[in-house]
């Protein structure tokens, strides 16, 4: 079995409709312990988790935190 590291994080929240998009390791992520009323996947690449999030129909947030990084 191979490995992966998912470079890219999504945090998808049906109950508060959107999906945000981080690179791991994001302060924002871990700012509430991982927990929250969504769940997160991880992504290889930064399209791979964008291909997916579009799939939701949920709007698409891009952190401005890790962004930049």
């Amino acid at each position: 079995m191979s490995q992966w590291i998912a470079n890219f994080v999504i945090y998808e929240n049906h109950a508060n409709k959107h999906i945000g998009i981080h690179k791991n390791g994001c302060n924002q992520i871990e700012k509430n312990g991982g927990t929250g009323e969504g769940k997160y996947i991880g992504f290889a690449s930064f399209e791979d988790a964008n291909e997916y999030a579009e799939t939701t129909k949920l709007p698409v947030r891009i952190c401005s935190f890790c962004k930049e990084k």
